[in-house]
């Protein structure tokens, strides 16, 4: 009896540990699964709102981006193309009066009976002419301002075109040559210039290209009138010269309606007419910034250039001044070199 008992109370006791073991593991258990769903759940409530905030921020940047964009395309009126083109028909008129020369040249050595040194000197002069104005142009935009620049330059191609189509002689047609000379070394200072200084800064660089555009488009001109006028024996060459007073005029007349650079009224000190010719050209934009930017590139450069001196010393040492004209000669100088070995 007492074995029997004694087994009993063994067996009962095996079974009351083992339950115990088994309520205990299945407590561990649910205590470290709600421990793991609540941690879950924290990483998860976290996670949320910081992928929230991401995509609110790349959302409002493009969004920033998108009306920048827009802003931009808002406010660029389109006195500001009007602007590109009348200036850059400087440009139309050094491709044109360089380029119809060529052609005008095959009738004016027949009619004038011209010999080759008089056929250099006609196609010349105009070259050199050009490049002692080029010289005086930076003075003259400085003191005088970009329009008046182009508007003498307009003045004096109408006069220099004038006096080609009349030319009785070689003699008066080498001062008609002289005269073409002196406008395009004006304009060729002038309106990249005025262009740069009057364009807003997304549009700088394609607009500046604008008058190169013209260039080419003034020489492939001459040489469609040249192709023309070709077939008149006597007095073709005056239509071919001649015809260079039209963009002439109409560049003159609208320079009469176009304001001046902002950025040389606020360098002589003349602001608000600078802030009214800025409102005038970006339409509804906010101009205070972009005044901003243009006193204080105007007060850097005074200050790197010293302030004294003469217009093109202080080209000279301005930095940025001085490597472009370091790089465009060597770029003249390397394509003449090539020219030399082609020959040879």
């Amino acid at each position: 009896m007492s074995r029997k008992s004694s087994d009993n109370d063994y067996s009962l006791r095996s079974m009351s540990n083992l339950m115990g073991e088994r309520r205990k593991k299945v407590n561990d258990e649910g205590e470290r699964s709600l421990i793991k769903a609540s941690s879950n759940a924290s990483i998860n409530s976290q996670a949320v709102p910081a992928a929230a905030a991401a995509a609110a921020a790349s959302s409002s940047g493009d969004l920033e981006r998108e009306a920048r964009k827009q802003f931009q395309q808002d406010v660029t009126p389109a006195f500001v193309y009007v602007l590109a083109a009348f200036s850059a028909l400087g440009g139309f008129l050094f491709g044109y009066d360089t380029g119809v020369i060529s052609g005008a040249m095959l009738l004016l050595k027949r009619e004038m009976n011209l010999s080759a040194l008089w056929q250099e000197v006609l196609i010349s002069s105009t070259v050199a002419a050009a490049a002692l104005s080029a010289l005086a142009g930076g003075f003259l935009n400085g003191v005088f301002g970009r329009r008046v620049c182009i508007l003498l330059a307009s003045f004096i191609f109408t006069a220099g075109g004038i006096v080609l189509s009349a030319a009785p002689d070689k003699e008066v047609l080498l001062v008609g040559r002289l005269i073409v000379g002196l406008g395009l070394g004006i304009a060729s200072m002038t309106v990249p210039v005025y262009i740069a200084e009057t364009s807003p800064p997304h549009l700088r660089g394609q607009l500046v290209t604008v008058n190169t555009l013209f260039i080419t488009g003034g020489q492939f001109t001459a040489s469609i009138i040249d192709g023309a006028f070709s077939y008149l024996r006597h007095d073709g060459w005056r239509y071919m010269l001649g015809l260079s007073v039209v963009p002439a005029v109409l560049q003159f007349v609208g320079f009469l309606f176009l304001p001046e650079s902002p950025r040389w009224l606020i360098q002589k000190g003349l602001t608000q007419k600078a802030r009214r010719v800025l409102s005038q050209i970006r339409g509804n934009q906010n101009i205070d910034e972009e005044y901003d930017s243009i006193k204080n590139s105007i007060e850097e450069e005074e200050k790197d250039c010293g302030g004294d001196g003469p217009v093109i010393w202080r080209m000279l040492t301005y930095p940025p001044t001085r490597r472009a004209l370091l790089v465009g000669c060597g770029l003249q100088m390397f394509q003449q070199l090539s020219g030399i070995n082609t020959v040879m």
